[in-house]
């Protein structure tokens, strides 16, 4: 059985804001307890407004740390979790000392498995995200079109 508190812990961890809302919603509205199957989910009359309403508020703070990806040298990339591009961007000045890059926000990368070359694990970035405490985070670089992220030593 896949409980409600499954349920919510997984749209949290994968940013998925509007089933990590309504589950939060019926929790509040007394629905569901987080002991009950997930099932039990498909039988309530969702209040969407509120839900929407919710996440506007964000009290679960869904979707605050995001992925941004900077331009490197010969098709090489610098993968960052950060809150704002621009903690990812002085963190790489400051680990690198390289002269400004173009940073994009590319969270629809987060769902892709990634290999670590360090230790040939692979897991999806949402996954990796779990076990970082402090932000922003270095993650690794990948060459262009690859899956494979390699930590480059500071100051190589």
């Amino acid at each position: 059985m896949i409980t409600v508190q499954d349920m919510f812990d997984y749209a949290l961890e994968m940013d998925l804001a509007h089933l990590a809302n309504s589950i939060y919603w019926a929790l509040l509205k007394d629905e569901v307890t987080f002991q009950d199957d997930s099932k039990k989910l498909q039988a309530i009359e969702f209040d969407e407004m509120e839900i929407k309403r919710l996440m506007e508020k964000n009290d679960l703070n869904i979707g605050k740390v995001n992925l941004f990806v900077m331009d490197g040298p010969d098709d090489w990339y610098a993968f960052y979790l950060a809150e704002h591009s621009l903690d990812a961007y002085r963190l790489h000045e400051e680990l690198f000392r390289e002269q400004q890059r173009n940073i994009t926000r590319a969270d629809r990368l987060m769902i892709h498995y990634m290999t670590f070359a360090e230790t040939g694990a692979e897991e999806c970035l949402y996954e990796h995200k779990k076990e970082i405490i402090t932000y922003p985070a270095y993650v690794g670089h990948a060459k262009a079109g690859e899956r494979v992220l390699y930590r480059v030593e500071v100051g190589a």
